[in-house]
């Protein structure tokens, strides 16, 4: 045997070594991952085919993250992580609780003209009673809604504001306006393609927040 064969780490046959595993960028993977179970959804998911997209083996996937269910806890978190600090900044502004107010409704409206993963992923997770539904709601969901409720206790102190729950609120938020500029393909059909490209989201935002603004909290007399 060759002598220096001896001094060479050995590893076991079928797994990437160490430094294999560590070689992947994690924000790749766990962008791509974000992406494909927004896409496909949990079950339509196979770590074997997010290994074939990004061109590494099934084995490193699973010394990385282990499961599915744990490699979809880490690419949530992680997805969430970069995206809701743009809308949540508004809490904390130091400005009159309207003004805030108004600055989150804005910020979350122009939020959905960027995250429609994120949009696909909760029309998908919220229609179903799964433990994945509940890491979302307990990790994302009801923190915001309770600073949310915080805020508009804030702002009722000050003016009339439209008893309209923040559950249905966040629905409007998500599901209504994220839903607009998720869905694409289904605004070229209505002929409104123009409102939700690159160049025109943006302003279209700016006209959904002014609509619900105008909505939730009427002119004080």
């Amino acid at each position: 045997m060759d002598l220096l064969m001896l001094d060479r780490p050995q590893r076991t046959r079928g797994r990437p070594a160490l430094n294999a595993v560590e070689a992947v960028d994690e924000d790749k993977l766990l962008g791509l991952a974000f992406a494909t179970f927004a896409e496909r959804g949990y079950e339509g998911t196979t770590l074997r085919d997010l290994s074939k997209r990004l061109g590494v083996s099934h084995n490193l996937l699973n010394v990385r993250f282990g499961r599915k269910e744990d490699l979809w806890i880490r690419a949530v978190d992680w997805r969430m992580a970069q995206a809701s600090p743009f809308v949540e900044a508004a809490f904390d502004e130091p400005a009159d609780p309207e003004v805030r107010l108004r600055h989150l409704i804005q910020r979350f409206c122009l939020w959905a003209t960027n995250n429609g993963d994120i949009v696909s992923l909760t029309n998908v997770e919220g229609c179903r009673s799964t433990w994945r539904l509940d890491h979302i709601v307990e990790h994302f969901v009801l923190p915001f809604q309770r600073r949310l409720d915080g805020l508009l206790d804030a702002v009722r102190l000050q003016r009339p504001v439209h008893g309209l729950s923040t559950a249905a609120l966040m629905a409007l938020l998500v599901q209504g306006v994220g839903y607009y500029f998720c869905a694409v393909p289904m605004q070229e059909r209505l002929g409104a393609g123009r409102e939700v490209d690159d160049i025109h989201a943006a302003e279209h935002a700016d006209r959904l927040a002014a609509f619900l603004l105008a909505a939730l909290l009427p002119p004080v007399a």
